[in-house]
């Protein structure tokens, strides 16, 4: 089934770097934000119902990818609404989805999206920095409630199938250095730890914990291997002192011996 949507233009730098279906959802982001940067509150059915030849899984799945690349962030804030912030810099070639080149903040009422000012330094946010709230609408603590119980729809336990998303991997070689071998020849350990744990995350926060779980066993083996290193030149510097001391213990008691066979005086 080709990866596409009524009216959803799809950005082809954004699909050579990242994926084409993670460009598929970042149009859908983009296209309910208004904004290639900004910041919107709608009904969480607008923003799976676009893509509809990837099913619920996989889009949370692709969303959470891009939210440890820093593209985007999801968050629900209410019953069966959520805040898409985007972070996106214009594709190349593709065309802006708004005429105004700051970043534009919507707010939504009844699922309908009305474009507000453009944010400035004065502008006091929101409660969560999130737009689309009203305050008079039941009580706050239950709005709190039932956005924790939102948020929990997307938590997954660690499972023996688990594996680090592509992206992950591609950050640890990129950035820091750490090569696809050395990170899942500890994934074992790290998959068998959490899931003695039992822990809940979402796809997006195991990838950040196993990328600060490799970061934190790649420190320690290179501490363990200079450790080692040091103890090795240690013990050479020594033997090589205790092998100049008995050199020059021998030269002299041979000194000491000529001197005693040379004296007459007895």
């Amino acid at each position: 089934m080709p990866l596409s949507a009524p009216n959803i233009s799809i950005a082809p730098d954004l699909a050579r770097d990242y994926g084409l279906e993670q460009a598929l959802m970042l149009a859908v982001a983009t296209e309910l934000v208004g904004a290639w940067h900004g910041r919107v509150t709608v009904q969480e059915q607008r923003l799976y119902a676009r893509a509809l030849c990837l099913s619920r899984q996989r889009q949370a799945q692709l969303l959470a990818q891009l939210a440890a690349l820093g593209l985007l962030q999801v968050q629900p804030v209410s019953p069966g609404m959520v805040t898409i912030e985007l972070n996106l810099v214009n594709p190349i070639g593709a065309n802006s989805p708004t005429s105004d080149a700051h970043s534009v903040v919507a707010q939504v009422t009844y699922g309908q999206v009305a474009p507000a000012a453009p944010k400035s330094a004065a502008s006091v946010p929101s409660m969560g920095g999130c737009g689309g709230w009203d305050r008079n609408d039941g009580d706050e603590l239950t709005r709190l409630f039932a956005a924790k119980e939102a948020q929990q729809q997307h938590l997954c336990q660690m499972d023996l199938e688990w594996q680090p998303s592509a992206n992950i991997v591609k950050i640890l070689l990129q950035q820091h250095q750490i090569s696809e071998a050395f990170a899942l020849g500890i994934k074992d350990e790290f998959v068998v730890y959490y899931m003695d744990k039992g822990r809940r995350e979402t796809p997006g926060g195991w990838d950040q914990k196993f990328l600060k779980w490799v970061k934190k066993e790649q420190v320690q083996q290179q501490t363990a291997q200079a450790r080692a290193q040091r103890q090795t030149q240690q013990q050479t510097q020594t033997s090589n002192e205790e092998v100049r001391f008995a050199a020059k213990e021998r030269r002299r008691r041979i000194t000491a011996s000529v001197l005693d066979i040379k004296n007459t005086d007895w």
